[in-house]
């Protein structure tokens, strides 16, 4: 382990991309873990490096509850000898395990590329310069820092007093404690620090003289399980605003912006940005976006320095603009973090509505990110990463729900008998082809009977589940071009390609049934991206070895044909956006 972090280490250096980077060790965490009672938490890593808080913490979580599911199993059978032959499962009464400890979200600003590409696809990015990320905007249930050394104190004073959190553990050197401005403002906000344990980096991954203290700091009682960053929690919020925006209370309150007026500020933006028509379009996004955040800014505390009777008169109230700045901020941020999803149109077209779906819901928690270049980069890089993932678990759920007893072959290697009445996609039920002739539930495609007169009628998911079945095909290099309108039982329709080639045609039945009689080889490269997923095939030659004739004859040229996403195509971020306006 030390070799490899060395050799990060050194790309980091190579790169000067290190900041310092001293990767937690997990006798650290643990004290953090035993320190924590929450089953479920989430979590904001603020320069995450490696991800050893959540990687140490899973770790921990796993033994704990090994050790627990042990101690129970041995008392189990001593108390209850008679139960020798039953298999202890951790759930008898008197005798259950506890639900093993898990971090529901994890979130994290990191500023190296490096360490930002070698992030899994579920990691959250919210940021990734520190320095220019807002945190009260961030609402979490702890926060999670080992700063740089060499800038601790600004990095712990910042977050003590932006972070919107319940919880904050600190890994900062041991001198933190003697240093005035901390004490003061610890003082001040009536915050008492807690030390977990002391540590030190001489046999860490990156070794080190420096000696740390693990700092607890409660900062706000929780009063619910903050698990969304979907509010800015009020508190936070106005300690931040009292200390940015110097301003006298009032008791007069003004109406907030309409939503109309902020629909025409998106698409003045928009305007701006097709005059402008940038080679490198994230780069002036980013420049608009400061340019606006500026003015926004100044133009609040050129107010705010304003005589509060000036103020009264046109009923202008502290209260009334802190929530202006509040909704403007969001609202400027989102309009130009939706202005860059929508580019990303080519990626989402390739996927189902479920996975879409997905993605977007995911999405709306990456919008409270900072907008910037490193940003949009790391945001390009979370959608690649998680699109790719989903284009095969697509692949995977449509073959699964296609496989029925009547619908399939098994491999040469694995002849053997299915029950028809019991049969589903299994581990126990595997290593098989798909027919190009398929029956299944016309629900499949959102056809159903009409309850009044029996007649055919396609349900409000028909347009849905058309376009799934055209994203699969077109994702196998099938391109669908026109499907027939389907209005009655029992009579044939067809997909065409843009040759005029049928890629499937299909029939549904008044008993609930919808034939399918699919492309041949479209039904090759189907079998051969999923067997390869599946690892039911590993190489081409597996093909010919375990497909039926008719099944294997060409099917090796669709290997590995199932679409993906390169990181080539993204690198210098000079996104392509439309030209086209949006009334």
């Amino acid at each position: 382990m030390k070799q490899e972090t060395r050799e990060l280490i050194n790309e980091l250096k190579d790169s000067k991309q290190d900041f310092e980077f001293y990767p937690t060790t997990k006798e650290m965490i643990s004290c953090i873990f035993n320190h924590i009672d929450d089953n479920y938490i989430n979590v904001l890593d603020i320069g995450c490096g490696t991800c050893n808080f959540k990687n140490f913490y899973d770790e921990l979580a796993e033994e704990k509850y090994n050790n627990e599911f042990e101690i129970k199993k041995k008392q189990f059978y001593i108390d209850k000898p008679e139960n020798k032959d039953y298999e202890f499962t951790g759930n008898y009464s008197g005798y259950s395990v506890s639900s093993k400890r898990k971090i529901d979200k994890y979130y994290v600003i990191e500023k190296s590329k490096i360490l930002l590409d070698r992030l899994h696809k579920d990691i959250i990015v919210l940021g990734t310069n520190f320095h220019e990320s807002l945190l009260i905007d961030k609402p979490v249930q702890s926060i999670f820092c080992n700063p740089p050394y060499s800038e601790f104190k600004e990095w712990m004073i910042r977050i003590i007093n932006e972070g919107n959190c319940n919880n904050i553990y600190f890994i900062v050197p041991d001198r933190w404690k003697n240093d005035n401005d901390l004490n003061s403002l610890l003082q001040r906000k009536e915050l008492k620090p807690e030390i977990l344990g002391s540590f030190d980096f001489l046999n860490a991954e990156r070794e080190a003289r420096a000696k740390v203290d693990v700092l607890y700091i409660k900062k706000k009682e929780e009063r619910y399980h903050r698990n969304n960053l979907d509010n800015i929690e009020e508190t936070a919020f106005d300690e931040w605003f009292n200390e940015t925006f110097k301003m006298q209370d009032s008791k007069i309150e003004e109406e907030l912006h309409s939503y109309e007026k902020e629909n025409k500020e998106k698409q003045t933006i928009k305007n701006k940005l097709i005059e402008c028509n940038p080679k490198n379009k994230a780069k002036t996004l980013v420049m608009l976006y400061n340019e606006e955040l500026t003015t926004l800014f100044d133009n609040f505390k050129a107010i705010c320095v304003l005589d509060l009777e000036v103020l009264e008169t046109i009923g202008v109230s502290k209260k009334s603009i802190k929530e202006a700045i509040k909704q403007k901020t969001i609202n400027l941020k989102n309009i130009y973090w939706e202005l860059v999803f929508d580019e990303v149109e080519e990626i989402t077209s390739k996927l189902t509505s479920k996975t879409r779906a997905d993605m977007l819901e995911k999405f709306k928690e990456l919008k409270t990110v900072e907008f910037n270049e490193m940003n949009i980069y790391s945001l390009i890089v979370w959608v690649i990463k998680n699109a790719n993932s989903y284009y095969d678990d697509q692949l995977i759920t449509f073959y699964k729900d296609l496989s029925s007893s009547q619908n399939v072959k098994p491999y040469k290697s694995n002849i053997k008998t299915f029950d028809n009445d019991n049969w589903r996609f299994s581990d126990n039920h595997s290593h098989y082809t798909l027919d190009y002739r398929i029956i299944c539930s016309n629900h499949l495609l959102g056809i159903d009977v009409d309850s009044w007169n029996g007649k055919l009628k396609t349900s409000y998911k028909y347009n849905s589940k058309l376009k799934d079945f055209k994203v699969i095909f077109n994702n196998l290099g099938f391109k669908i071009y026109r499907v027939d309108e389907v209005q009655e039982f029992g009579k044939k329709y067809y997909a065409y390609d843009f040759d005029g080639m049928v890629l499937f045609e299909f029939k549904a039945f008044k008993n609930g049934n919808i034939h399918f009689k699919f492309n041949v080889e479209f039904t090759k490269a189907l079998n051969v991206e999923v067997a390869r997923l599946l690892g039911w095939i590993r190489c081409k030659e597996d093909i010919k070895k375990e497909f039926d004739e008719e099944m294997s004859e060409g099917a090796e040229k669709y290997f590995k044909v199932n679409h993906k996403l390169l990181m080539n195509g993204f690198t210098n971020m000079q996104l392509e956006f439309k030209n086209e306006v949006k009334e």
